[in-house]
């Protein structure tokens, strides 16, 4: 009956260990998730940026030639 018991208690500290895992890669998914998001924001804030440097350098060339 021992060896059954320290089986058991192995088990529960098992799942313990696991349930208490979880929400930590919830977290870890919702950072991630995040992640992408805020890259995908400054990608597009560099993307205007370029265009409108360019659109502004386009207006100059333009003046420049009237």
């Amino acid at each position: 009956m021992d060896m059954e018991e320290k089986r058991n208690e192995e088990e529960e500290l098992v799942k313990a260990s696991v349930e208490e895992s979880e929400p930590e890669n919830e977290a870890l998914e919702s950072d991630h998730r995040f992640d992408k998001i805020y890259s995908n924001i400054a990608s597009n804030r560099y993307e205007n940026l370029r265009t409108s440097w360019i659109e502004n350098r386009a207006k100059k060339l333009r003046k420049k030639r009237k």
